[in-house]
């Protein structure tokens, strides 16, 4: 189990089929299968902040 840092939240999620997969491309990029979550969690979560931002009124 990996070491929880103070300012980390778990999160769970379940992926059975691509798990094997989504491992294997961890490893070849030499990244924990949690680096790689943050990462991916982080790109998501700027993506759906830059649509949801409204334009500028001028």
């Amino acid at each position: 189990m990996p070491k929880i840092l103070p300012n980390m939240t778990e999160i769970n999620a379940y992926y059975k089929d691509a798990k094997r997969r989504f491992k294997l491309a961890c490893t070849v990029i030499d990244k924990t299968i949690p680096e790689v979550m943050v990462e991916l969690l982080e790109t998501w979560l700027e993506e759906q902040e830059q649509r949801n931002q409204k334009p500028d009124k001028k």
